[in-house]
């Protein structure tokens, strides 16, 4: 198995490239006053000192050669690089943090420069809390933009993620108790803060079910993104906090933990959550709930940059739809479910289609749980080329969907992928 595989789960953070070009949600609107110009620049453009792009690019190339070891050797070399692995994942590197310290030494006021040591800092042995220390101090220099906040709570709740910040050990549960209600705090200013953006109350509704199982609190939140407008990840610096294509930052290979570890929904949580909600009676007696549902799945593959689709389980949604009319008395509800499915099925061969063309390769195995269509989706991360044209025809399966049930486009509103809202 590929090193990649071992060290993804565990590790927390490196870098980006720098690129004067990028966009961001404040795209194509109207003009802005100088404050709300400044804000917006904040989010889409890159922050904080060039040592931060010199540190996490030679902790990318520690990364490098670690991972050339690791997969040029067998199972019993492999056991061997234990210690070098400790070394280059979970040790402090006296050079690697020099530059960091000497970016805040250059800039006491930028706060990326403290977020960004403060992630570095996160999975290294005996530094966790220090590492919050840098995150918030760092907040305390700009405390309206909501892409810090989400990035403290997300930093809050990493001793409850088994293998984030521990050499091969699991969460700390006391550790969870010590940060849930910052966690809380912080989650909240992020939602105020960044009111359009659907993906900071779909990753809290994740997280919580993960955490606690309470289905309709995951719901509430999910309720709450499919109002929004708007979806994109943040990332921590000095990527921009706030990217819309991969394609704008060029030089992103370089910077292996910020590009991998940031940027995405944990889609097996995701999954579960959706499957979760797919299967619950109540969702499937409530088909108004059911397309929420569906909303939901279609907003999380519509999140800049685009990571991966989730189009398989919009045909599982679809499906509990179907079978609700079958045993209803509404003939003509149905034949517009079904002929919604033909519209489905035919967007499911073009992604079939597009993806044997692109021959890409596949990763996992063909089970009854993890059919052939999931298995494509999850091996199409990150290419727009594939992602994008599905996203489209999927939001066109949603319209037809709407319409079936007789909802309300004002009630019920859907963004494209630029996010245009109707």
């Amino acid at each position: 198995m590929a090193v990649v595989g071992v060290v993804a789960a565990v590790l927390l953070a490196t870098p980006a490239c720098r690129e004067s070009k990028q966009g961001g949600a404040a795209a194509g609107k109207a003009a802005k006053s100088p404050a709300a110009s400044e804000a917006s620049d904040r989010l889409t453009k890159p922050l904080g000192s060039r040592l931060l792009d010199t540190a996490w690019s030679q902790q990318t190339e520690l990364h490098q050669i670690f991972t050339r070891k690791y997969d040029s050797t067998d199972k019993e070399g492999q056991k061997g690089l234990r210690g070098e692995l400790d070394r280059v994942y979970f040790t402090k590197n006296s050079t690697i943090s020099g530059y960091f310290e000497k970016a805040i030494e250059d800039d006491p006021g930028e706060p990326a420069n403290y977020v960004s040591y403060g992630y570095y800092l996160q999975p290294r042995r005996d530094e966790f809390e220090n590492s919050l220390k840098y995150i918030e101090k760092g907040i305390t220099r700009d405390e309206e933009n909501g892409a810090w906040h989400f990035l403290l709570a997300n930093a809050y709740i990493t001793p409850f993620r088994s293998g984030d910040f521990t050499r091969f050990g699991t969460a700390d549960p006391l550790r969870w108790v010590r940060y849930k209600d910052k966690y809380e705090i912080e989650i909240a200013r992020a939602g105020r803060l960044l009111p359009e953006n659907w993906f900071v109350p779909y990753y809290d509704a994740v997280f919580r079910y993960n955490r606690d199982e309470d289905l309709a609190k995951a719901w509430e939140l999910v309720a709450e993104g499919n109002q929004r407008r708007e979806g994109y990840f943040i990332f921590v610096p000095p990527l921009p906090l706030t990217i819309t294509s991969w394609n704008l930052v060029p030089d992103r290979n370089q910077f292996f933990d910020l590009q991998w570890n940031f940027g995405f929904y944990r889609y097996q949580l995701i999954e579960h959550l959706a499957d979760s909600l797919i299967k619950d009676d109540g969702f499937c007696a409530d088909p108004e709930k059911m397309f929420g549902v569906m909303q939901f799945l279609y907003n999380a593959g519509a999140t800049r940059p685009f990571d991966r689709l989730y189009h398989f389980q919009l045909g599982q949604a679809l499906d509990a739809l179907i079978e609700h009319y079958r045993g209803a008395d509404d003939a003509q509800t149905l034949a517009k479910l079904e002929e919604a499915k033909k519209l489905y099925d035919s967007i499911t061969e073009t992604f079939v289609r597009s993806f044997d063309r692109a021959n890409l390769p596949v990763t996992g195995a063909f089970t009854p749980n993890d059919p052939k269509l999931l298995m494509l989706e999850r091996s199409a991360r990150r290419q727009d080329y594939l992602i994008e044209p599905i996203l489209k025809h999927d939001l066109r399966l949603l319209k037809q969907v709407r319409e079936a049930l007789g909802l309300s486009p004002e009630e019920h509103a859907l963004s494209n992928t630029m996010w245009e809202r109707e």
